[in-house]
């Protein structure tokens, strides 16, 4: 199973293909191909000639039995699911003597 991706080129978002030329954020609610689906291509060659979305690629995935749509590659987990950090909010100078980037 597939997943097409890529990235918003005005925001630089990670998107999944919902269906009919409809991207959005949510890897849960991307359109799942076969692996030898025909359409894949076609709707990677539309895509790129239309310049919303850039880098695209069609990602394996697998379907587990809670019905969740997982990657298989840590790279795409990470586009997927944000950094992987914990979120330790803002640091402001007058905390310490400098700013860790």
């Amino acid at each position: 199973m597939k997943v097409i991706t890529g990235n918003e080129l005005l925001s630089g978002a990670v998107v999944y293909f919902y269906g009919e030329d409809r991207w959005g954020m949510d890897l849960q609610q991307a359109q799942i191909f076969d692996d030898k689906a025909p359409e894949v291509d076609e709707i990677l060659a539309a895509a790129t000639k239309k310049d919303k979305v850039v880098s695209l690629e069609a990602i394996p995935v697998e379907k587990h039995d809670n019905q969740l749509v997982q990657t298989n590659r840590l790279r795409e987990q990470i586009r997927a699911n944000g950094p992987t950090v914990g979120t330790y909010g803002r640091q402001h100078l007058s905390e310490a003597d400098y700013v860790s980037l």
